[in-house]
């Protein structure tokens, strides 16, 4: 799941005339613990390998994650604005 340019724009990685993302870099550092070395070993995964899954996991979470934030505020701006407040009979 890659975030959208609206997504982009509403958590500030990008402006409306940008081209491209302003993304801060993250380094991330895997390491593997004992049941993911033998969870590898049972699938005939090579270290490298489940640290690349691992890392697939981390960034597919943080797009979870950052999707619930935007809905959250965009459900919180909607709440606040006068449409909200109009009922029709």
């Amino acid at each position: 799941m890659t975030p959208t340019r609206e997504d982009l724009i509403t958590l500030g990685y990008l402006r409306p005339g940008d081209a491209t993302p302003r993304v801060p870099k993250v380094e991330r550092r895997i390491w593997l613990t004992d049941s993911d070395k033998d969870y590898a070993k049972h699938h005939g995964l090579t270290d490298q390998e489940m640290k690349d899954f691992k890392l697939d996991m981390i960034i597919e979470e943080e797009i979870i994650r950052d999707r619930k934030i935007l809905a959250a505020q965009e459900k919180k701006d909607y709440y606040n604005s006068p449409e909200s407040h109009y009922f029709a009979w």
